[in-house]
């Protein structure tokens, strides 16, 4: 049987200290992981003039796609009160987007395992993007599974409508994540242009080059 709280309720919750928010701040570090993640993709693409293969750009939509799980909870999380059939939901899909992802930043790592093969672009540290991708595709299903492993402690449950960091966080963090979902967007149309397949090893932005840029 589901409950519904009222406003007055939820108040008088949120005014016994049931509220933990410690997983709804850890939601917020989740998304705007991801979204640093892909920053620093950025970096190498349009800092350093690398330009991303069809299997960089899935790693890349996968990141987005688990980063969206913990963004429910978070704009759940407006209303007052994250249930934890909410919060088990948005990890659970952060986890399944992360093994979906991992499985195919791995792929890219067997393709190119064997010397004396080079690797596709650039590498920070030693590593090739692709591996970054992998370790933090593994790193996040964990952090997922601990989150949800401490489900009694960690679940927003009722967030007080007091908290004015939590109420500017809730605003600010879901926005920061579409921006980088249109931006990859973007770079993906300038990529791939109006053809139906990607170039495997990609040399320019093919929407520019038709265009006789």
């Amino acid at each position: 049987m589901t409950t519904t709280l009222t406003a007055p309720a939820v108040e008088k919750l949120a005014g016994t200290g049931i509220s933990h928010k410690l997983g709804l701040w850890f939601a917020h570090l989740y998304v705007l992981g991801m979204c640093g993640t892909l920053a620093g993709a950025y970096f190498f693409q349009f800092g350093l003039g690398e330009y991303p293969c069809p299997m960089c750009l899935l790693q890349r939509m996968f990141f987005l796609l688990s980063a969206i799980g913990p963004a429910w909870i978070i704009v759940r999380s407006r209303t007052g009160v994250v249930t934890t059939q909410e919060f088990a939901s948005g990890f659970g899909w952060a986890i399944l987007a992360a093994v979906l992802g991992s499985a195919i930043s791995a792929s890219q790592v067997l393709m190119h395992i064997v010397p004396p093969d080079p690797g596709y672009a650039g590498a920070l540290f030693g590593l090739h993007l692709y591996t970054w991708a992998f370790i933090t595709f593994v790193l996040a299903i964990l952090a997922s599974a601990i989150a949800l492993f401490l489900t009694a402690v960690s679940e927003p449950g009722t967030v007080a409508r007091t908290s004015a960091a939590l109420s500017r966080a809730a605003k600010i963090t879901p926005a920061i994540l579409m921006t980088f979902v249109a931006t990859n967007l973007v770079a993906c149309f300038l990529l791939q242009g109006l053809h139906w397949k990607m170039s495997g090893d990609p040399t320019s932005y093919q929407f520019l080059t038709d265009l006789g840029w």
